[in-house]
């Protein structure tokens, strides 16, 4: 796979791992390194199955971003090799280290997305594709394991939910486009005939809540929850008894992360409502 900066040099992990943990350690600063030679190194390695690695290129990422250690077209360069190289690496497999890379791009997009919300760097345009690959991505993504035994966090869902809250807070996303990024992430949660075990339910319901804080999307979303029982029926007929009751139970562990989510917010009493009803039917 062809790097971002296309460098010559290369880093092996462990070598990457100690560079990368000076800089965190401010024993050195990206002007001791080359930085192409290190970003592209850092590409390479994102979805490591060393969790060392791949946590410490990820907090990298956040802290050089965050804290504007990498200029603008860099990071506007690093989206977009992120969205056409990265994302859907390996897409469609399960149980491989393929997610690994998948998923950590997911946050580093949220990173860029929540620095572009900061200091206002990226087109409205930009946002608008990366909104509509992310949720490409959440329909195909088939590997949704939460922490993976010997290799660390995957995380994928949880990982695209906080995607899903930072493109939401984003104002150049259209309100009416609010729903639409739950709606896929909920369905995915809800659909899921593996148990989601690692607190990814707090995680969706936070874009959900980032969404009804701007007063948007009650009405769809309270339809949506309406429907749950229904949809749990339709795919009673189609699952085995085990796969079902993994979504059973991720329906209901989502509904009650929700309505804790709503419980005092008085402009959600009919939600509340909703919950109980979809609850008391499941």
């Amino acid at each position: 796979m062809a790097t971002l900066f296309q460098s010559n040099t290369i880093v092996e992990g462990t070598e990457l791992l100690a560079l990368l943990t000076s800089i965190n350690n401010k024993e050195k600063t990206w002007e001791d390194v080359d930085q192409e030679v290190v970003l592209d190194a850092m590409i390479l390695h994102i979805g490591s199955p060393n969790s060392d690695l791949r946590e410490m290129v990820y907090r990298s990422f956040y802290m050089s971003i965050i804290h504007n250690q990498l200029d603008y077209e860099t990071v506007k360069k690093l989206l977009d090799y992120s969205l056409k190289h990265l994302l859907f690496k390996g897409i469609g497999e399960s149980g491989t280290d393929s997610v690994f890379t998948r998923a950590f791009t997911t946050i580093l997009i949220a990173v860029i997305i929540h620095k572009d919300i900061e200091v206002n760097f990226l087109s409205k345009e930009t946002l608008i594709e990366v909104k509509n690959e992310i949720k490409k991505y959440i329909e195909l993504e088939r590997d949704v394991r939460g922490y993976v035994p010997v290799k660390g966090w995957a995380h994928s869902i949880a990982h695209v939910a906080d995607t899903c809250d930072e493109l939401i807070k984003s104002e150049k996303i259209a309100e009416v486009e609010y729903f639409s990024i739950v709606e896929v992430l909920l369905k995915k949660y809800c659909t899921t005939p593996n148990g989601f075990l690692h607190g990814e339910d707090e995680r969706v319901v936070t874009a959900v809540l980032a969404m009804l804080k701007k007063e948007v999307g009650l009405e769809e979303l309270n339809q949506f929850v309406e429907s749950i029982p229904g949809l749990l029926k339709s795919q009673k007929e189609e699952l085995s008894s085990e796969k079902y009751w993994f979504v059973m139970a991720n329906c209901k562990s989502l509904l009650k992360s929700l309505f804790i989510g709503v419980s005092d917010d008085l402009l959600c009493v009919s939600l509340q409502q909703t919950i109980r009803k979809s609850l008391s039917q499941i």
